[in-house]
């Protein structure tokens, strides 16, 4: 099929294609059996009525929408292919000329982008510290026993931060209850920042059984639009004190929480872990400044539409983790007191940066002849069957199609790339 290309401005291409007649008369085909029961001539059951009748009776362009559909896609992929496109939009498609004979469709679309790399060898990289501290091994204890603290009742004594009130609430807005405004046997620890600014801090001093009013003014950004920046009451009975406990660590707490009988046992696992992470979370910091510096140092005009394409994959994903715990998009932004188009907007700079590191390390990825070996594919399966599959690797393999693996064996190079930047980096304090 023959096709030519033009580039209509930064990035933008237009493909011509020229449907000739052999491809035609399928597309033509097509389209008379896809539609062949909807014509109706006197004399012919319904899909009865001869291709050359329809033709005759109806004119041959009838069939012509649902045939330019049905060439169209092998049309363009065989124009991509020999002009070694790359495109990143759909293409708006055109019907230039439509005829028996010939077939001359158009179709305009984004290409990707050309990236001129600027330095990405010796950049210099912060070291960070992956060293495990006594400190740390103490903050870690800390926070294990905090998560193992019970509540109990204080008795003789008025609440003071750090406590939990238990408590009945009402608000009102000039003398009138407001929607959202009423709680029963509400816990608040006090300090937390849950309530508005200034509920929390009336409530230190109180006992058991008393009755408050608690005044506030609701914030001018608060989420409500009829209570932002009013002032309103709060009738609050409390219920109850209560105190957190933390545990005493020591042999018998490491018993409790962990598999270790001694707290000095459970402290070699916990510095051991702690290094782990520590490894983990150095590695990603300095891979994450190593594809920055890269970026910032390349030159690429990008497309506003592969900066659209990636807030959407990063939409889709928040709406995909969201329905996994029951929820809906919706529902977080409302909840939030969020408009889609500020949630967008909020992700959009993300976005771009992802984009603009993709397109430099791909570049570097093919600067630097870097490839995915099929040991390094292999290996990703396992690793994917383990996580996924319970190690069944046939059952992984049956369902990795030609995209798939093409897109694991990029996400390798990907990888590897930025192991490159990062092993000719300058390390500095």
């Amino acid at each position: 099929m023959p096709a030519k290309m033009e580039t209509i401005e930064k990035n933008k291409v237009k493909v011509e294609m020229t449907i000739l007649p052999e491809q035609i008369e399928k597309g033509l085909d097509y389209s008379y059996n896809k539609n062949k029961k909807s014509f109706k001539i006197n004399g012919f059951r319904p899909g009865k009525v001869p291709r050359k009748m329809v033709e005759q009776y109806y004119g041959v362009e009838v069939l012509f929408e649902d045939a330019i559909n049905y060439v169209y896609p092998e049309a363009i992929t065989s124009a991509i292919k020999e002009f070694n496109l790359e495109p990143v939009s759909d293409p708006e498609v055109s019907v230039k000329e439509a005829t028996r004979e010939q077939f001359v469709l158009t179709a305009e679309f984004f290409v990707k982008p050309e990236v001129t790399l600027g330095d990405y060898k010796g950049l210099k990289i912060k070291e960070i510290s992956k060293e495990v501290t006594d400190e740390d091994v103490e903050n870690e204890l800390k926070r294990v026993a905090e998560m193992n603290s019970r509540l109990v009742s204080v008795e003789g004594r008025a609440a003071e931060k750090d406590d939990t009130v238990e408590i009945d609430f009402e608000g009102f807005v000039d003398g009138e209850a407001f929607e959202g405004g009423k709680g029963e046997g509400y816990s608040l620890k006090l300090g937390s920042g849950q309530f508005i600014p200034g509920f929390e801090d009336q409530l230190i001093g109180t006992k058991a059984g008393d009755d408050v009013t608690v005044k506030v003014k609701f914030p001018d950004d608060y989420h409500a639009e009829n209570l932002k920046g009013k002032d309103a009451e709060f009738k609050v009975h409390v219920i109850e004190v209560k105190m957190t406990e933390i545990p005493e660590i020591n042999d018998d707490f490491a018993g409790d929480v962990s598999e270790f009988e001694t707290l000095a046992e459970y402290k070699e696992d916990i510095r051991k872990k702690l290094a782990e992470t520590k490894e983990r979370n150095a590695e990603a910091a300095m891979k994450a400044e190593a594809r920055e510096k890269a970026a910032a140092n390349a030159t690429v005009d990008i497309p506003e539409c592969m900066f659209d394409n990636e807030v959407k994959a990063i939409v889709d994903r928040y709406r995909m983790q969201l329905q996994n715990q029951g929820a809906t998009l919706e529902q977080y932004l409302d909840m939030m007191g969020m408009k889609y188009e500020d949630f967008t907007a909020q992700i959009r700079p993300g976005a771009e940066k992802n984009v603009k590191e993709q397109l430099v390390i791909d570049e570097i990825t093919k600067a630097e002849k870097i490839e995915c070996t099929d040991e390094e594919y292999d290996a990703k399966l396992d690793e994917f069957a383990k996580i996924y599959f319970n190690g069944n690797k046939e059952e992984l393999l049956k369902r990795t199609d030609a995209e798939l693996a093409k897109n694991i064996r990029a996400d390798i190079n990907f990888e590897k790339t930025v192991r490159f930047i990062l092993d000719n980096a300058k390390m500095v304090k």
